[in-house]
């Protein structure tokens, strides 16, 4: 993988790193352009330009005004004294993602089961009382909502009453219509096969996980239409191989996103980035993998491991963050939803609605990833 940080070389960009997504609080705003102070680390008698500008050394590291120029800047510092010393990196321009939210879901089936068993009752599949909270959080705040789906039930542990087996080939197609009129503000993808065992891409070949795509693909696409699937998932576990998130990307996923923190010193929900890029990342909105073509998004707040009251302070904290509030990613577990389930939260609703509306007034307004990720 590549050295993003370039320790090594004589000449290497500090900040930003390439891959780096950058918004109005990266720099300021001049003519419509977003102008940002590069930071180069190079020898203290170099004669470094940066895109053509001279730039001045501070005592610790050669700087320059840059302005990015498009949705995609190249960056190219060269040490005209030797211009062998050189590091060239490519920047985003984000500042369209500022003021953005959005509402996701992992390990999400029981909800498809219960309205595959209430197809003849249910007028709508909002009738289903879970996926109701977020029909809730996007009428009255505006949410977008992203649903990450496993193919099929296992043995269920945690849960005290024992449902039927179900997979997703098994889904009513009944309500494909309604599915396809919410697709705007409600999207389906790929998550893993099942539940257990736990990190199971962590070492996957590209076959497995291709084969476990398709088949959710092919099920969402057959009871939701194609204007369902996202481009953008969050994989089962956060852990996954190089050649895990090749395949995904072949399978049309250009964004994956994750929790890229760093817990007991090792990295977590983090895939297979090495610690000081985990770190990096996840101090950050996005970040976009130059060489493999992937963008990674920040997984701001995981509902339900925090207390209900804690809720609203810990939302201001990451607000306080201008490297993480631009775009606020908020995610829940299915599983809490339910009565049965070993670890239930009371006030699963509560949680997803009180986000919601933290998030409104304050200014954010409800998008999916593929509304700021891509152009």
């Amino acid at each position: 993988m590549k050295d993003y940080f370039s320790l090594r070389k004589p000449v290497h960009f500090v900040f930003p790193i390439d891959g780096d997504c950058l918004n109005q609080y990266d720099g300021i705003e001049q003519d419509d352009r977003l102008v940002v102070k590069a930071l180069v680390a190079a020898a203290p008698d170099a004669d470094l330009y940066i895109n053509e500008e001279k730039a001045f050394f501070n005592g610790r590291y050669f700087e320059a005004d840059v302005a990015l120029e498009g949705r995609r800047t190249t960056l190219f510092a060269e040490d005209m004294n030797c211009r062998e010393n050189c590091d060239r990196i490519a920047v985003y321009d984000f500042r369209s993602a500022v003021g953005k939210y959005r509402i996701s879901s992992d390990d999400n089936i029981l909800f498809l089961q219960d309205i595959t068993k209430n197809q003849d009752v249910y007028q709508s599949i909002f009738e289903n009382p879970y996926l109701a909270v977020y029909k809730e959080a996007h009428d009255k705040y505006g949410a977008s909502v992203h649903l990450n789906l496993f193919y099929e039930t296992d043995d269920m542990p945690g849960f005290s009453v024992r449902r039927d087996y179900f997979n997703l080939s098994m889904m009513t197609d009944r309500f494909r219509a309604e599915w396809e009129a919410n697709s705007d503000w409600l999207h389906l993808s790929f998550h893993a096969h099942q539940e257990h065992p736990d990190k199971p891409y962590q070492h996957t070949n590209m076959k497995r996980i291709t084969q476990d795509a398709e088949k959710i693909h092919a099920e969402i696409i057959r009871f939701a239409g194609e204007k369902t699937l996202a481009k953008v998932c969050t994989v089962h576990w956060g852990e996954c191989s190089i050649g895990g998130i090749r395949a995904l990307r072949a399978k049309g996923y250009r964004g994956i996103t994750g929790y890229f923190e760093i817990k007991d010193g090792a990295p977590f929900v983090a895939y297979y980035y090495p610690p000081d890029l985990t770190a990096h990342v996840g101090g950050r909105d996005f970040w976009m993998n130059t060489e493999e073509d992937v963008m990674h998004g920040r997984i701001d707040l995981v509902l339900n491991t925090i207390r209900y009251e804690d809720l609203i302070p810990t939302l201001e904290s990451i607000r306080a963050d201008p490297h993480r509030s631009g775009f606020m990613e908020l995610m829940i577990h299915e599983q809490y939803f339910h009565p049965d389930y070993v670890a239930y939260i009371p006030k699963f609703r509560e949680l997803v609605l009180d986000a919601a509306k933290w998030a409104y007034d304050y200014g954010y307004r409800g998008a999916l990833m593929e509304d700021v990720m891509f152009e």
